[in-house]
């Protein structure tokens, strides 16, 4: 059999950076395959086949055929992160073309989470964890340092496709939009004045509005020249992100959408509200997040060293495997694991935690002299040597005044006792008081009843008397008038007494 080769169907990887990053130093000739038919047929010296290209039909119907021969292993690279509106919301991508199954053997993963996400997409066993080969070159340089004081440099980016629906764009044009009339309203994060670059894609800086000379005709920087050259990111959902943090930069991602998303960043930008405080922490951005941005990269990018090794690696195992397959006529077994984990799935201990940055107002933190710590030390053991006596005899003076309080709470059981019984007395008499006063107002009636027919009967029996005093007085004058007087009558008195 004539030397193995490996098959690439990308008619562009003589380009694409996912392929020259690390074509030059694989172990076997690479052959780039222009155009892949449903229907190709793999060359008899193809020791593997290697491509990026997983959701067009004509890629995906030859990986799957040649998956199911089991003959030829192959490797789907993954070229950057997973984005949920293009794995569940890009109408034109195909319902399951994004890994959902793999048509492969092997898929290389940028980082841990991305392998955990993918292969709970019920790929089990078929991813490897190996980074992003074209990153090589930025792991592990030197980059120039965040600028702590004069203009703040603030790099705005878009992906390079940063909306796939009419609705996400709006979306996307709705943030960039706020974002610029922030700046353009207030041009001050803090004490900084911001100074802006926006290196925006697919047209959206027209769409935002931008002045023409902030749209830039060709960029002059490339991207990781421009992101080097800023003190923060405000970055859409893309791996722009992951460069960015690479560069130890603060990066806030800006997503409307609020769509979940499969990396963790620190400041994320879902809302208007969230812009003007996101914009001052990125000015002064705490340290704890700067620590959690730089922790979570190594889940989303394994960049402890460099990833072209480790996927030259992986590929010489699937080529030995497959090629033993194809000799002994069986097919091609593949470990869950091919890569070894130096780390053995363990989390490194990031630089940046250091308790006096991450703990700037406690003292204890800011003391950096071993001599006086080590007798504040010495103090404190012996004062916790002599903390268990006080102790118990802190427990004992404390059993004491529970039974003082036991005795006391007996006393006043006693006592709320008697003041029940003394209120249940109380409200009796109380009763009897009301029934008592109930009779007396009744009596009190009664009484006024008869004071008012008594007084009644005295008035009648007042007139009674009053007229037969008046009586008595009339008719007696009437008598002595009619009795005759010694004296003569004359006529004129007997005319007046008649008349």
């Amino acid at each position: 059999m004539s030397k193995l080769k490996a098959y690439i169907l990308d008619r562009f990887a003589n380009t694409n950076r996912n392929y020259t990053s690390w074509i030059d130093q694989s172990p076997y000739d690479c052959e780039i395959v222009e155009h892949v038919a449903p229907n190709w047929t793999v060359p008899s010296d193809a020791g593997i086949v290697i491509t990026h290209m997983h959701y067009r039909w004509e890629e995906v119907s030859a990986m799957r055929r040649i998956v199911e021969e089991n003959q030829v292993p192959v490797l789907v690279l993954a070229d950057g992160v997973l984005e949920y509106r293009n794995t569940w919301e890009n109408p034109s991508i195909a319902d399951g073309a994004i890994f959902q199954p793999l048509m492969a053997h092997k898929l290389a993963c940028i980082g841990r989470g991305q392998a955990r996400t993918i292969e709970s997409w019920d790929n089990v066993g078929k991813c490897e964890v190996v980074g992003l080969p074209r990153f090589d070159e930025m792991i592990g340089s030197e980059c120039l340092p965040v600028q702590p004081s004069g203009p703040f440099r603030l790099l705005v980016t878009s992906a390079n496709t940063p909306a796939f629906t009419s609705a996400q764009r709006k979306q996307v044009v709705k943030s960039l939009k706020d974002l610029y009339a922030r700046v353009s309203h207030n041009p001050w994060a803090g004490k900084r004045k911001i100074q802006i670059h926006w290196r925006l894609t697919d047209g959206l800086a027209a769409e935002v509005g931008l002045p023409h000379e902030q749209v830039p005709v060709k960029e002059r920087l490339t991207l990781t020249e421009a992101i080097e050259n800023s003190d923060a990111v405000i970055t859409t959902p893309s791996t722009i992100y992951l460069e960015s943090v690479i560069k130890r930069r603060p990066t806030a991602i800006l997503d409307y959408s609020n769509s979940p998303q499969y990396f963790n960043s620190a400041w994320n930008i879902t809302a208007p509200v969230h812009i003007s405080p996101i914009l001052e922490e990125l000015v002064e951005p705490p340290p704890a997040k700067m620590m959690f941005q730089r922790a979570t990269l190594h889940d989303q990018l394994e960049c402890g060293s460099a990833a072209t090794p480790r996927l030259l690696a992986l590929i010489n195992a699937m080529v030995t495997h497959g090629s033993s397959a194809r000799q002994n006529g069986t097919k091609i077994d593949l470990p869950p694991r091919i890569l070894a984990d130096p780390q053995q799935g363990i989390q490194v201990v990031e630089s940046e935690f250091d308790k006096s940055t991450l703990f700037p107002d406690n003292p204890i933190f800011l003391e950096e002299s071993v001599v006086r710590l080590q007798g504040e030390l010495n103090q404190a053991v012996q004062r916790l040597g002599q903390l268990p006596a006080e102790l118990d005899r802190k427990d004992a003076d404390i059993v004491r005044k529970d039974k003082h309080i036991q005795q006391l709470s007996g006393f006043l059981d006693e006592a709320w006792q008697r003041v029940a019984e003394l209120r249940e007395k109380e409200a009796n008499y109380i009763d009897q008081l009301k029934e008592k006063s109930h009779g007396y107002a009744c009596a009190s009636n009664q009484l006024d009843a008869l004071d008012k027919a008594l007084q009644a009967t005295l008035n009648r029996f007042r007139l009674q008397r009053a007229e037969t005093q008046m009586k008595t007085q009339v008719k007696p004058q009437k008598k002595a008038a009619e009795i005759p007087t010694n004296q003569p009558v004359s006529n004129q008195n007997i005319a007046k007494k008649a008349a």
